[in-house]
């Protein structure tokens, strides 16, 4: 049985009520995978459980981006630009297909700022200790608009090239979790927390409507943007609070913007802005604006739209990007602890770790996805504190997660494997699986028809629909579509014209009846709208 298969899950439920839990985690973003992860493999029995689905909220919604830490140095944080850095070559070290070097291009308009820049980038790559193969170069205006003919020439100056990585953040997710489930860890999407009453949790399957309960000695509240809703149904008096901002991507194709590179943009406010190109797409981000209350699809606004295509057309030559060009778009909350006075950008990025002492809760708010696994490491030896128990090492930089397996496969190997896929699209599924790819050419040799690309869903072919569904605890169409093939995000018709061929094979595989099939192809078409339309 697969460690995320539907029958794990239901294995997982059933055995909750009796289970002798070490630690129950309840959310199933970065932050609570990484940590039922590191618990797991230090030999806690752990318990995993997501409302939704794994990645359902922030964590699938970020600029996919493994930051280094470049930022952090024009605010002075040393500390936190040392472990950005080597944070960034773990994950690099622990899933190379899930974080892949990126040529980030920042352009220049003066003489000081070209200097000024040089002069940080060679700073931070001394404090980060940066492989002499990524380190940055400085371009002169000739240079820069032949490496990135898109940039605008008025103005002009140059621009620095410097490396961060590109990843996949669901599938870093979703890679998390199952090598939690790997180590032992029940692990269930479609499994809210409705109460904690200290050591004792009440979840209720979303899918099936039943109750049941677990107990464990440590639970952690890894909730993210509903942290405080947690707070509330444990019983705990609040902390110092949490301040959501939201962050919103637009995607255009990218023959409209056909970056070579991603490059930086800078917005009417100053802030740093991207516009990163992926998949036969160039997707821009992120805003960085104040927001009231968790919501799992928050709105995007016409201002929120017009501030990145605004960023755009400052930045590059040739017909301006309007909203007519937005294929489709996403946006997530940042769970950020409270600071009164500060602007949304001001506000500190570090995570927090906070002990109820009336409920015994640990809760854990902030962070950024780079540093997911120090962060995890941080909360665990909290755990083994609260146990009683001298924790052994931390070993989550050095065990693989899966699919970061040593492999013989590459995308040209790849490509050359299943000729049906174009070498982009062959990219794309290395990206997106790394060495599971392995699996997917078993499920091909053993069934030719699945090497067939899915009607309707470019690049995507039955195995990997077929695996999700099998093997990854895909268990709805938003789940399949959004955060396992990425199509919702990615493709240009958002996986919309594959959406009943996908269904097919779901409901086949998942026992679907004709009506369930219906609500989930019309759910998935209206998800699918809303991100094309701004308020």
């Amino acid at each position: 049985m697969a460690a995320l298969s539907p029958a794990a899950r239901a294995t997982a439920l059933a055995a909750l009520p009796t289970a002798d839990l070490d630690l129950l985690v309840v959310g199933g973003g970065i932050t609570g995978a990484g940590i039922a992860r590191d618990a797991a493999l230090r030999g806690l029995s752990v318990a995993l459980l997501e409302a939704v689905d794994f990645a359902a909220g922030t964590s699938s919604r970020s600029s996919k981006l493994v930051h280094g830490g470049v930022r952090y140095l024009q605010q002075g944080d040393i500390g936190l630009v040392r472990e950005a850095a080597s944070e960034r070559a773990s994950i690099r070290h622990i899933a190379p297909h899930l974080a892949t070097p990126l040529l980030m291009v920042m352009p220049t308009y003066g003489r000081g700022t070209h200097v000024k820049l040089g002069a940080g980038l060679w700073t931070f790559e001394k404090i980060a200790s940066v492989d002499v193969s990524e380190r940055h170069s400085m371009w002169d205006r000739r240079e820069a608009l032949a490496q990135e003919p898109c940039l605008a020439a008025d103005r002009l100056y140059g621009a620095a090239a410097f490396v961060e990585y590109l990843t996949d953040d669901a599938r870093l997710v979703l890679a998390t979790v199952a090598g939690a489930a790997a180590a032992g860890a029940l692990c269930a999407n479609h499994a809210e927390v409705t109460a904690i009453d200290r050591g004792t949790v009440t979840v209720r399957d979303a899918l099936e409507g039943t109750v049941l309960e677990a107990r464990a000695r440590v639970v952690v509240n890894a909730a993210g943007p509903w942290v405080e809703e947690i707070w509330r149904r444990a019983g705990a008096v609040p902390g110092r609070g949490l301040q959501l901002t939201k962050g919103i991507h637009l995607v255009v194709d990218h023959a409209r913007l056909p970056l070579r590179h991603s490059v930086v943009m800078q917005a009417r406010d100053r802030r740093s802005v991207f516009a990163v190109p992926r998949d036969g797409i160039t997707y821009l981000g992120t805003t960085d604006t104040l927001f009231d209350a968790p919501t799992l699809h928050p709105g995007i606004t016409g201002d929120d739209v017009d501030y990145l295509l605004d960023a755009a057309r400052r930045t590059f030559a040739g017909d301006p990007l309007a909203r007519a060009d937005v294929l489709a778009s996403w946006a997530g909350l940042r769970p950020l602890v409270r600071e009164e006075g500060k602007a949304p950008s001001e506000i500190s990025r570090k995570d927090e770790i906070a002990t109820d002492t009336a409920t015994g809760l640990i809760s854990v708010a902030g962070g950024k996805l780079t540093t997911y696994r120090r962060m995890a490491e941080r909360v665990v030896e909290l755990v083994f504190d609260r146990l009683g128990r001298t924790a052994p090492p931390c070993r989550t930089d050095q065990v693989a997660l899966p699919g970061g397996e040593p492999t013989r496969l590459d995308t040209a190997a790849l490509a050359s494997r299943l000729p049906q896929l174009s070498p982009d699209q062959a990219g794309r599924l290395f990206r997106l699986h790394g060495a599971t790819c392995e699996r997917l050419l078993e499920r091909i040799r053993e069934s030719p028809a699945s090497g067939e690309i899915v009607s309707g869903l470019p690049g995507v072919l039955r195995a990997e629909i077929e695996y999700a569904l099998d093997e990854e605890m895909a268990l709805t169409l938003e789940d399949l579509l959004d955060r396992r093939t990425r199509s919702l995000s990615f493709d240009r018709r958002q996986g919309v014209e594959g959406v009943e061929a996908a269904a097919a094979i779901a409901s086949q595989r998942l026992g679907w009846s004709t009506e369930r099939t219906a609500a989930e192809i019309d759910g998935y078409r209206n998800l699918a709208a809303s991100l094309r339309s701004f308020s």
